[in-house]
């Protein structure tokens, strides 16, 4: 009915005017009992008022004034009426419960409660509805009691949390007129507090005369077998209560069909969005909201959505303060481009945030930070964030989690706050709070790892949401025997579920189980295909490793181009690291071509200024040794510090030569020692710590420790030390002399351009040392580090022209050899030449 007060007139009017007697009329209502039809209603009502205002006030009356206000038929009356005649309808309501007040009926306090707490907006006022309470728990009405307790359990609509003294102000209501919703009302509390399917059944049990024989709560009953996933009984459940007028029970079997959980017993979804139309017309104001979702995003395939019917059905829900409708009718103008509409969308989240909807608040308060379409406002996002945090939100805990780790709230980020937060959120089920909450604890992003509370994260998260993410750090630490027994097997079938749901990351992880052989043999070929599904799904780091693989030819064909394609397409993506690759192409050559030091620069600085230690490390060799224009030592050793400070041992290797051979102003050998021991804990090792300790350069003299360093730093294929350990054993220094092992060190070296080591090659093999003598072999080592201007091999060049070992016999080219070894400083070839004409060095 558009035009409430026009019809409620004429009802009066035919009433005062009618032959039938007022005291009949009223019976005759009293007998249907119907007001499934709001003309009804307001033809119950009219008598009423008449009643009163003719005089004939009696328990007759107050009967029929109960059934206008029993089972939401006051409400119903009135679900579909405009807005000018809601206006009338509110005030006529509310007069006619100022009647039956001003009669001294206690109800009508319980009946007026409802009207200022279910009314439209506009029309809602707690306040005066709490007073009506009051007022009519004063004259003990049993009603007024109900209603007073359940606001006290809960701490809503003014009343202080009681729970202990609600509870026993609903009980001091059993056995009173109102007994049934007494009992209704202490079913609700006792069954929401059930911790299990065991504790739910017997409060049933206990209320099973309420339930089974009063039919009323059959809602709850239904509640119990949906969570128990027998559909069957809860459907013939709902189907009962709605034959015994519950509208709830009706609003249940339609969020059943909607959401498809009854399609298995025949139900489709447009039967659903009748029961919740129907469901709606009696107040039940969610139903509204998943009546106006299902339009709008209808679940069933082939079901076209009406999305103007679904905003209508937002609409009128919104209407009646559902927070639900509003949030989500304030997304679609928000982020719907077929209905953007801002400023809408901003006013229905500030409708919102006044509905005190904990949603509401934490979405206005993302909007006010990250929505680029909305004026950044940081101080308000957090005090909407804290505000729906205090009211329960999930979200806002980490929203507000955020905002400390990156310094949205302060001038530094407060990580030990944010970890406070996401863990709240955790504890509150939000998924990104227990994941983030994981990261934190497993890295110990704010204070000390803890593995075990990581863990138990994880595990959540895989419980509550089957949340990839979670289950692949889970896979990582059972891979890594990280704060739980290793698992590989379990690992990779972590890794392949979440790759199976499309998580890509798995991809990758997979991959290198497979390239390392942790499942048995390395298979390349299955680790490159792996490392293919992350680079076709665009991500960055499958997009690098893929790279990888082509550049090394790993399980499949090696592809320098594609390589580098791949690789510059990883750093497109945002990875990084592909920088230091990038770099290291250029400095060896792209596809065999010239190094290209200048552009292996230009790569290599932008990722050592993104923080990768080797990078810095490159960086500093780059400005050290000569690779650019201009040899820059000291800026080289400010970026090998650099690169200490990230924990880069071949930083610290570098710094360790910078002291040792005096690079800088001047030696200085405690540093170089410093340096070198730090990187040898790390399992790093050159030379330069056997250096030390051979000739006492920052420690006291020890061959026998600087052959061990020599001799580890030679197994991980350092040729300065693997020369140095040639000479150890060709000196005997630090070890047994050993001519031998002398030269098959030496000769590895040599054979790799140490012209030092071909000195001694040469010589071994002219003279048959180590070795089996073959002087022509040797004479050619001898060559090759003569022209590189070596004395000792210039000197024994010489003495084999002289002598006509392995070259032909030639006194002019032996004092030839004999000359340039003289002027390089060899003191043998200098009592020859009668002292140095020239000394180079």
């Amino acid at each position: 009915m558009k035009e409430f007060n026009k019809e409620y007139l004429n009802y009066v009017g035919e009433l005062s005017n009618a032959g039938v007697s007022i005291e009949t009329a009223i019976q005759e209502c009293l007998n249907k009992n119907d007001y499934k039809d709001p003309q009804q209603w307001y033809r119950a009502h009219a008598l009423c008022t008449l009643g009163v205002q003719t005089d004939k006030y009696n328990g007759i009356l107050e009967q029929l004034y109960d059934q206008l206000n029993e089972d939401s038929n006051c409400i119903h009356s009135s679900m579909n009426l405009e807005e000018d005649s809601y206006e009338n309808w509110f005030k006529d309501v509310k007069a006619l419960n100022d009647l039956f007040i001003g009669r001294g009926y206690a109800p009508a306090y319980a009946y007026q409660y409802e009207l200022f707490i279910n009314s439209r907006y506009g029309y809602r006022d707690e306040e005066k509805a709490a007073n009506c309470l009051r007022e009519g728990i004063a004259l003990g009405d049993d009603l007024c009691k109900c209603y007073v307790g359940y606001a006290k359990y809960y701490g809503t609509h003014g009343f202080e949390l009681d729970q202990e003294g609600a509870v026993e102000l609903i009980k001091s209501a059993v056995g009173g007129r109102k007994d049934n919703i007494a009992q209704l009302f202490l079913l609700n509390i006792e069954f929401r507090n059930c911790g299990s399917a065991e504790e739910g059944k017997a409060v049933l049990e206990k209320y099973d005369d309420l339930i089974n024989n009063k039919k009323r709560g059959l809602y709850i009953l239904a509640d119990y077998y949906l969570r128990e996933d027998d559909n069957a009984m809860a459907e013939a459940v709902l189907k009962d209560g709605i034959a015994n007028t519950s509208a709830y029970c009706k609003y249940l079997l339609g969020l059943m069909a909607c959401n498809g959980r009854f399609a298995e017993l025949g139900y489709t979804e447009e039967q659903g969005r009748e029961l919740l139309a129907e469901a709606f017309d009696y107040g039940i104001t969610h139903a509204g909201f998943i009546l106006g979702y299902s339009y709008f995003y209808p679940r069933t395939e082939g079901l076209e959505p009406n999305k103007e019917m679904g905003i209508a059905m937002f609409n009128k829900a919104i209407a009646y303060y559902s927070g639900e409708a509003t949030l989500e009718l304030a997304i679609i103008y928000l982020y719907n481009a077929e209905y953007k509409d801002i400023t809408k969308g901003m006013a229905l989240l500030d409708r919102g945030v006044e509905y005190e909807y904990d949603k509401a608040m934490s979405e206005k308060g993302f909007v006010l930070l990250d929505f680029e379409e909305v004026e950044r406002n940081v101080v308000e996002a957090k005090a909407l964030l804290e505000r729906s945090m205090a009211a329960g939100n999930d979200y806002a805990p980490y929203r507000l989690g955020l905002g400390y780790q990156n310094a949205e709230f302060e001038e530094e980020s407060d990580y030990e706050q944010a970890l406070y937060m996401f863990e709240l959120a955790a504890e509150r089920n939000n998924l990104s709070g227990i994941e983030l909450a994981g990261r934190y604890q497993r890295f110990g992003y704010a204070g000390e790892p803890n593995l075990e509370k990581a863990i138990g994260y994880y595990q959540k998260g895989i419980e509550y949401y089957n949340s990839n993410y979670c289950k692949v750090e889970m896979a990582m630490l059972l891979e890594r025997g990280e704060g739980i027994e290793q698992d590989i097997n379990e690992a990779a079938r972590l890794y392949e579920e979440a790759l199976e749901e499309g998580y890509t990351y798995a991809a990758i992880r997979l991959g290198f189980m497979y390239e390392d052989g942790a499942l048995g043999e390395p298979d390349y070929e299955k680790a490159r295909e792996l490392m293919t599904i992350a680079a076709e799904q665009e991500m960055a780091e499958g997009v690098y490793h893929l790279a990888r693989f082509y550049r090394y030819g790993t399980g499949g064909e090696q592809n320098e181009r594609k390589s580098m394609e791949l690789f510059n397409k990883a750093l497109e993506l945002g990875f990084v690291d592909a920088n230091v690759d990038i770099a290291l192409f250029y400095e060896e050559g792209v596809d065999g071509g010239e190094p290209d030091y200048e552009k292996a620069f230009e790569y290599m600085i932008k990722g050592a200024e993104a923080g990768f230690s080797y990078a810095q490390y490159k960086v500093g060799v780059y400005y050290s040794y000569g690779y650019l224009a201009e040899t820059d030592v000291e800026l080289g050793k400010e970026w090998f510090e650099k690169s200490v400070e990230n924990g880069s041992p071949l930083g610290m290797l570098s710094l360790g030569d910078y002291y040792l051979y005096g690079y800088g102003e001047e030696k200085e050998y405690d540093k170089a020692l410093e340096y070198y021991m730090a990187a040898e804990e790390r399992n790093y090792i050159s030379e330069g710590l056997g250096i030390c300790y051979q000739f006492g350069l920052g420690v006291e003299a020890d061959e026998t420790k600087a052959f061990h360093y020599y001799k580890l730093a030679a197994d991980r294929q350092y040729d300065s030390a693997i020369f140095r350990l040639g000479l150890c054993y060709f000196y005997g220094n630090g070890t047994d002399r050993d001519l031998v092992e002398a030269f098959f060190y030496l000769k590895q070296v040599a054979d790799r351009g140490n012209m030092d080591a071909a000195s001694y090659v040469g010589l071994m093999l002219v003279k048959g040392d180590g070795a089996e003598k073959d002087a022509e072999y040797g004479v050619s080592y001898l060559i090759q580090a003569a022209e590189a201007g070596f004395d000792m091999a210039q000197y024994e060049l010489a003495n084999c022209y002289l002598k006509g070992e392995g070259v032909p016999q030639s006194d002019d080219s032996a004092m030839q050899w004999y000359q340039q070894a003289a002027e390089n400083g060899n003191e043998d070839a200098q009592k020859i030449v009668g002292g140095p004409r020239k000394r180079r060095r």
